[in-house]
C-alpha cells in the first residue's frame, strides 16, 4: 500500500513553490489557522503565498452596527503578513449577503441613496486606509451581477442603482492609491450573459476613469464543468487588457465540487474513476493557467479552503461531505496535487 503523504510532510513540493515566478498560490483562511504550533499553520506556510479572510472581514462581522467596529480579526491577518512577508487580500468591501440590515435603513424605512453611499464610503474609507500598504488586494464588490446577466437587484442596486459600484471603486482607491482593486463574481467562466455583462460593465468603467483593475473569478467548480466554455469565456474577460494593459485576472475562489448542482444522492463514495476525472480536471485548468500566466493576465489562483473537512461545499447545498481541493481532510495530499505541482516542471 502507498503511503500516506500529508501537506506537512517535508518531502512533498510545496504549491506555491512549485509555481513560483508563474503564480502566486493562495487559500482561504481563518484567524483560528494561524496558532504557530498547528499542522494548519505549517501547512499554510509551506504551500501558499497569499491569502483571504474567509468571512473574518466581510461587513457583518466587521461593522456590525453603525457606531461599533470588530478589527482585531483583520488587525491578526495583517499581522500575519507583516511577519511572513505574504501577500494579503481584503474580502469583500461591498456585497448583498453578510452586510448588516442598518445599512440599509433610516428609521423605519430605506435609506436614501445619499445616506447609503455616505455609509458605505465611510465603511471603505476606515476598512483600506486602516490597512493601506498591508491588505495588497480587495474585492471591491462582490457578485454584483444576476445569474442571467445584468446587475442584481440587491438593495445597493434598488437605492442608488448603479452608481454604488463606481463609487465603492472611486473610495477605495482614494484609502490606498497603491491597492489592486478587484470585482468579484462567480459563474463567470460558465454562463455566457454573465461574462458578456461583466465584460461591458468593466470596459465603461475603465472608459470612464473608474479604478478597477481586475476580475476576480471564484471558480466554484465541478468535476462536470465544460472547460471550453470556462475557456472561451475567461478569454473573452482577458481581451479587456486591449484597452488597460496592466489589467488582470485573479482566480479567487477555486473549488471543485464533487457534486452536480441541485443533485440530492447520497454522499458519495470517493472511487479511482472519481480520482481520475478529479484529477484530469484539476490538470487542464491549471495548464490554462499557466498559459494565462505566460500571456501575462492571471497572477493568483487562490483556492476557497485549506482542505475538505473546511470546505464552505461541506453541508451545502446538501448534507453531505465534499472534496473539492487538493489537500484531503487529514491534510492528505491526493494525486491531483502532485499532478498540479508538476505541471509547471513539464
Amino acid at each position: 500500500m502507498d503511503r500516506i503523504i500529508t501537506a506537512a510532510d517535508s518531502s512533498a513540493p510545496s504549491l506555491c513553490g512549485a509555481y513560483e515566478g508563474k503564480l502566486k498560490i493562495g487559500a482561504a483562511i481563518n484567524t483560528w489557522h494561524l496558532e504557530k504550533d498547528s499542522t494548519a499553520y505549517e501547512v499554510i506556510r509551506r504551500h501558499f503565498n497569499v491569502f483571504t479572510l474567509e468571512n473574518q472581514s466581510k461587513p457583518e462581522p466587521v461593522h456590525p452596527e453603525e457606531d461599533r467596529w470588530v478589527f482585531a480579526p483583520v488587525d491578526r491577518f495583517a499581522a500575519f503578513g507583516e511577519e511572513t512577508g505574504v501577500t494579503l487580500r481584503g474580502h469583500t468591501l461591498v456585497w448583498h449577503s453578510q452586510c448588516p440590515g442598518w445599512f440599509f435603513r433610516d428609521g423605519d424605512g430605506d435609506a436614501s441613496a445619499e445616506l447609503l453611499l455616505a455609509r458605505m464610503k465611510e465603511h471603505i474609507t476606515a476598512m483600506v486606509s486602516r490597512y493601506r500598504g498591508r491588505i495588497h488586494t480587495w474585492d471591491v464588490v462582490n457578485e454584483v451581477l444576476r445569474d442571467e446577466g445584468g446587475l442584481r437587484e440587491s438593495a445597493w442596486y434598488r437605492i442608488s442603482g448603479k452608481e454604488y459600484i463606481r463609487e465603492a471603486f472611486r473610495t477605495a482607491h482614494a484609502a490606498d492609491p497603491d491597492a489592486r482593486l478587484i470585482i468579484n463574481d462567480y459563474n463567470l467562466e460558465s454562463s455566457d450573459a454573465k461574462a458578456d455583462t461583466m465584460a461591458e460593465l468593466v470596459r465603461e468603467m475603465i472608459a470612464d476613469g473608474i479604478p478597477v483593475h481586475g476580475i476576480g473569478l471564484q471558480m466554484h467548480l465541478g468535476l462536470d464543468t465544460d472547460m471550453e466554455r470556462l475557456k472561451k469565456n475567461v478569454r473573452k474577460l482577458a481581451s479587456i487588457r486591449e484597452i488597460a494593459p496592466d489589467f488582470k485576472l485573479e482566480v479567487t475562489e477555486l473549488d471543485m465540487s464533487c457534486y452536480r448542482w441541485g443533485d440530492e444522492a447520497e454522499d458519495i463514495q470517493w472511487d479511482e474513476e472519481k480520482t481520475a476525472r478529479f484529477t484530469d480536471k484539476y490538470t487542464e485548468l491549471f495548464r490554462f493557467y499557466l498559459e494565462l500566466a505566460e500571456e501575462g493576465v492571471l497572477d493568483t489562483v487562490v483556492f476557497w479552503g485549506l482542505h475538505d473537512g473546511v470546505s464552505w461545499l461541506n453541508g451545502f447545498p446538501r448534507k453531505h461531505k465534499n472534496y473539492p481541493l487538493l489537500i484531503g481532510r487529514d491534510f492528505e495530499l491526493k494525486p491531483a496535487f502532485f499532478a498540479v505541482a508538476a505541471l509547471v516542471e513539464q
